[in-house]
């Protein structure tokens, strides 16, 4: 009787209802959101697809800027529901099950924006823990 309590309390301890943080569920949906928000300034879930540890890291010249997720969401808010006016693809780098390295290229008329971003499994499901962004 005993043995059997547990075993219910085990199963409920350790069934986990889901929540609003469960929006992105597989890499691939944390990748889309990411490109939802920077391509079409469609924000929906994005904080929840970057880890809160991510790094940033933009190369501008000889130079890399290094940031965080609060300065990125602020970037994002401020281009909120603006489409941007550029072609943009994806290209699998390298993947196992808990890393995806995906690249992905924003062309403008003028200029390429390419964005490494690196997903990673964590405890809360699929993030994005790093993107090393240059432009040429």
């Amino acid at each position: 009787m005993i043995g059997l309590a547990l075993v219910a309390v085990c199963g409920f301890a350790n069934a986990s209802p889901k929540t609003s943080t469960d929006v992105n569920t597989t890499k691939q949906e944390v990748l889309d959101t990411y490109m939802n928000a920077l391509v079409h300034g469609n924000l929906e879930g994005i904080s929840n697809a970057i880890a809160d540890n991510a790094r940033f890291y933009v190369v501008q010249g000889v130079r890399v800027r290094t940031t965080d997720k609060k300065d990125v969401l602020a970037y994002l808010k401020s281009n909120a529901h603006i489409d941007q006016n550029c072609a943009f693809t994806g290209t699998v780098l390298s993947q196992d099950d808990n890393t995806l390295v995906e690249k992905v290229e924003m062309k403008f008329k003028e200029i390429t924006r390419t964005d490494v971003v690196t997903a990673q499994r964590t405890d809360d499901g699929w993030k994005i823990t790093k993107v090393e962004t240059s432009f040429k």
